[in-house]
């Protein structure tokens, strides 16, 4: 089936209308399109509705406040970028309350503590101010009668960001991609402060591929050269500059 439900043609036409009206809207899902983070080349969508998917929010990234989504019960997020490599849009994916341990082959430890997330936004714009995650230690709750619910951590602070706009992610992201505390930190909060473990470069490479690269060849490419393989928007830098070396040496 082409477009199953109608589903995409509903989709365009909310955005198409909401251009028109001068409005801005929110698309709130619950099983998101890329990749899961905590394994290689796990989709949930087919390819091409994948493909229809990031072609509506490029086309109408300009009314697209923010996405979120669930489905993995854990924490992270994923970038959009237009045809020239810049951040357009950015999908929040929010950790799930239910500490679920996933069964899903290749991922050595799924599990998460239960997590309820906040934002922050502007209510004449829909801009995301900001983002706020608490959580449930679950080992501290098994040994005491009243479970406690505490700040685990608030993006802005933790990446310092100024907002939770796309290009403020999008520097959140090239500090995870390229600074080891960052990353670590990262991913701590992915599953919700339960899995303490060290990431390293094959961890690294799953989840800054599937945070940078929804398009599934873009991934696929990522994969195959995860240590060379810089943002969008710093590859666009590096493209430029290597062509006025060449033209400076011609």
């Amino acid at each position: 089936m082409a477009d199953p439900g109608l589903q995409f043609q509903w989709l365009e036409a909310v955005l198409t209308n909401a251009s028109r009206a001068g409005e801005m809207v929110y698309i709130i899902g619950h099983v998101p399109p890329g990749f899961f983070e905590k394994t290689q080349n796990k989709a949930w969508f087919r390819e091409d509705f994948n493909q229809r998917y990031l072609q509506v929010v490029r086309r109408h990234h300009r009314v697209i406040a923010g996405q979120f989504f669930g489905h993995h019960h854990t924490d992270s997020f994923r970038m959009f970028y237009d045809d020239a490599g810049a951040p357009v849009s950015v999908m929040f994916l929010t950790p799930g309350v239910t500490p679920w341990k996933t069964t899903l082959p290749g991922v050595v430890n799924g599990a998460n503590n239960p997590g309820i997330r906040v934002f922050e936004y502007d209510r004449a714009t829909l801009s995301l101010q900001d983002m706020v995650t608490y959580f449930m230690n679950l080992s501290q709750a098994n040994l005491q009668e009243t479970p406690r619910w505490e700040l685990e951590y608030r993006l802005t602070e933790a990446y310092s960001v100024p907002d939770a706009s796309a290009r403020s992610l999008q520097e959140a992201l090239t500090r995870i991609a390229g600074d080891q505390a960052a990353l670590q930190r990262y991913y701590a909060y992915n599953s919700v402060s339960y899995d303490a473990a060290a990431c390293g470069e094959t961890c690294r490479a799953e989840h800054v591929c599937a945070m940078q690269q929804v398009d599934f060849d873009a991934y696929a490419a990522c994969l195959r050269a995860p240590g060379s393989a810089p943002a969008p928007a710093i590859a666009l830098l590096l493209g430029a500059l290597l062509g006025l070396l060449a033209l400076l040496t011609e």
